[in-house]
């Protein structure tokens, strides 16, 4: 899986790694691309996308654009990416929908084509919110497709498979091994990753777990951060500890959220 950065959102480092203060931090907000074969594409995530930052939208996801501020790389987003390999967004057979946060679904409607693989009970809690619930949990419904849970192939029915022995096992996504779904509980309901072996290195997608990997292998996290934006702080901190064990061991983490440069 590649990664690419859809946007940035500009914070005080602070509060994305503890003791950093207020200085400026660029934040990346990534989705991954797996090319299985030339006809065969999966999106993991679809980042930012205009339907955050411009156009019509509800006076909730102006007020949340408004507060965070993305800058959109475009040169970044999924249609220059899949242009720049002679595809289009009608070749995106597959969409692995890790969590259901605006900054991970902002560009779904664009692909009405693909099949998505997420936790079915994940969309329907998400679908069964009431606004204020939905906001509350930083998800904005007018961005998922209308037909959402009839595209969806529920993740919970994959089978379980041994990852690594920090990560425990996790759900087939393809069905042929070479990409696990592991549970990784706290940042949102249902939230989870990806595992992989790359060149041989067992490697995990980490999604949202962490904002930045300094703040993960320091353990580092801001309490505020977990306060204002996990769903389970303890949970959180526990997908955390396992993360830096993973580490330890020889394994490779990679965030959709990351502070680059630093």
């Amino acid at each position: 899986m590649q990664l690419y950065n859809s946007a940035f959102v500009r914070t005080p480092a602070g509060l994305v790694c503890r003791g950093e203060g207020f200085r400026r931090a660029d934040i990346t907000v990534r989705y991954g691309l797996v090319i299985r074969s030339q006809d065969k594409l999966c999106l993991v995530d679809t980042g930012y996308g205009p339907a955050v930052t411009s156009g019509p939208r509800s006076a909730a996801l102006r007020a949340y654009a408004a507060i965070l501020r993305p800058q959109l790389v475009e040169a970044q987003s999924p249609m220059a990416v899949l242009a720049s390999i002679g595809a289009s967004p009608n070749d995106v057979d597959t969409i692995v929908l890790t969590h259901f946060h605006a900054d991970h679904v902002a560009r779904l409607r664009e692909f009405s084509r693909a099949r998505i693989i997420t936790h079915l009970k994940s969309a329907e809690t998400a679908l069964s919110m009431t606004t204020t619930q939905a906001i509350h949990n930083g998800i904005f419904k007018e961005l998922l497709p209308d037909d959402l849970v009839k595209r969806i192939e529920p993740l919970e029915t994959r089978p379980l498979v041994q990852a690594h022995p920090t990560l425990g096992s996790g759900h087939d996504i393809f069905g042929d091994g070479s990409y696990l779904a592991i549970s990784l509980p706290g940042h949102a309901k249902g939230h989870f990753g990806l595992f992989w072996q790359s060149n041989g290195r067992p490697t995990l997608y980490a999604t949202d777990a962490a904002w930045s990997m300094k703040a993960l292998i320091e353990d580092r996290t801001p309490d505020i951060a977990r306060r204002a934006v996990f769903y389970d702080r303890l949970a959180g901190w526990n997908t955390e500890d396992r993360l830096r064990q993973f580490v330890r061991t020889g394994g490779t983490v990679q965030l959709c959220h990351d502070w680059e440069g630093d």
